[in-house]
């Protein structure tokens, strides 16, 4: 990721600070999570947390008894208010800045992954996405489980003219030039007090780049197919879908739809 597209993503994170620490002290692990998590995950084994922001997922995973957990994020302002929660609550979780697309592990370092809240599409571009999986594959031990989530573009009646406008400007190329490519969107926070980058995808493009990564679908779900989750998670994060993956060793048979 060039320097000047990180900056920019630092920046928006800065100023939705307030709204990560309150999901982190009033929401932690939604329904649709713990389902995933306890599904797949082993309580013996190390996660690491990617996207981990001030530590929603974090802190719930280790009160859930998954205490071989690493945080990473790219913003370091996030971090500062993760380490003080966790030094307040007298846990032993490594929370370290880091970028996704050069990991500072080794590789098969980890059992599992997660990159919760749609943080693999607030990477711009899809050749970043694809190197960003590549690299969650690479610190994987084989057979490890990642999961992620993201939102669907064509999910929902309410956003299909939304999308065919966007369709066009990019067409004639008056489409905001703070975007890098069809299916992003820069939006705001609840509270209209910042912005942040993010990319929707379609189904379809999320499988493509699932293949070029190397990793293995063996499981997906939209989240309000499966659970009634609570107003807070609702009002948090709108509908997404839920994509696990196995990073399994060379030659088995990538499960695909």
């Amino acid at each position: 990721m060039e320097k000047g597209i990180e900056k920019y993503i630092k920046n928006t994170y800065k100023s939705a600070i307030h709204n990560y620490k309150n999901a982190t002290h009033h929401i932690g692990l939604w329904k649709s999570e713990v389902y995933v998590i306890d599904k797949y995950f082993k309580k013996e084994e190390s996660i690491l947390d990617l996207g981990c922001g001030t530590g929603r997922t974090t802190f719930a995973l280790y009160k859930r008894g998954y205490t071989k957990i690493t945080g990473l994020d790219l913003s370091e302002e996030m971090l500062d208010v993760a380490r003080k929660i966790r030094d307040k609550m007298k846990l032993e979780i490594d929370f370290i800045q880091g970028n996704v697309l050069e990991l500072p592990f080794s590789d098969n370092q980890f059992d599992n992954a997660l990159f919760s809240f749609n943080g693999l599409m607030q990477i711009p571009e899809r050749t970043n996405r694809v190197k960003a999986l590549k690299e969650i594959k690479r610190v994987l031990k084989p057979g490890g489980i990642f999961f992620f989530t993201t939102h669907d573009r064509n999910r929902g009646e309410e956003f299909k003219e939304f999308w065919q406008k966007e369709k066009k400007k990019w067409e004639k190329g008056i489409q905001d030039k703070r975007l890098f490519e069809y299916g992003d969107r820069i939006t705001s926070t609840k509270n209209n007090n910042s912005e942040l980058f993010i990319h929707l995808p379609t189904c379809k493009e999320v499988v493509n780049t699932l293949k070029k990564s190397g990793f293995t679908l063996i499981e997906d779900f939209f989240r309000g197919d499966k659970f009634e989750e609570p107003k807070a998670v609702k009002d948090f994060s709108g509908e997404c879908q839920f994509w696990i993956v196995k990073n399994c060793v060379e030659g088995n048979e990538a499960k695909y739809k």
